[in-house]
């Protein structure tokens, strides 16, 4: 009965000896660097656009229909970088989008009622940067834009 009793403890240290340290590497943390995250748009259109402001001060614009959506898409890559100035390890999501939408809203307002399709497609992405490097991203949410408004017709703002 005694060796019974001495096996079945040397039994049970063994296996609280096995068990612990299957547990040291989970305790000693990750080597792994934390990423920061990054925002960044994507934009897919069937239309010319022109992001330079160079072009609007010579006069040679892509397409002067295209000027209102070049100038949102342009200011809502400026909300986002104003939004977003720095990667960071949390992200801010809420303020991301809601610099985005803001603009987009205003465009909205303008020129729904011209729009009949789809033209131009732009998508935010949430992504996790390795030294500047997206290794992995997420689409967040879609903007999409209409038919392009006149070119007489420009928003305040």
């Amino acid at each position: 009965m005694e060796q019974k009793k001495h096996r079945f403890i040397r039994f049970t240290l063994l296996a609280l000896l096995c068990l612990g340290a299957s547990l040291v590497p989970i305790s000693c943390g990750n080597d792994e660097p934390e990423l920061l995250v990054g925002y960044y748009l994507r934009i897919d259109t069937q239309v010319r656009l022109s992001f330079y402001e160079q072009d609007e001060e010579q006069g040679t614009s892509a397409d002067p229909q295209a000027d209102v959506l070049s100038n949102t898409i342009l200011k809502m890559r400026s909300a986002l970088k104003e939004a977003y100035p720095e990667p960071t390890l949390e992200g801010d999501d809420a303020a991301v989008i809601t610099a985005l939408d803001n603009i987009y809203k205003k465009y909205k307002r303008f020129y729904s009622h011209l729009e009949k399709g789809t033209v131009c497609t732009v998508k935010l992405y949430r992504a996790k940067l390795d030294d500047g490097i997206v290794v992995n991203s997420r689409p967040m949410t879609v903007f999409l834009f209409g038919a392009l408004p006149p070119t007489n017709e420009q928003p305040d703002w």
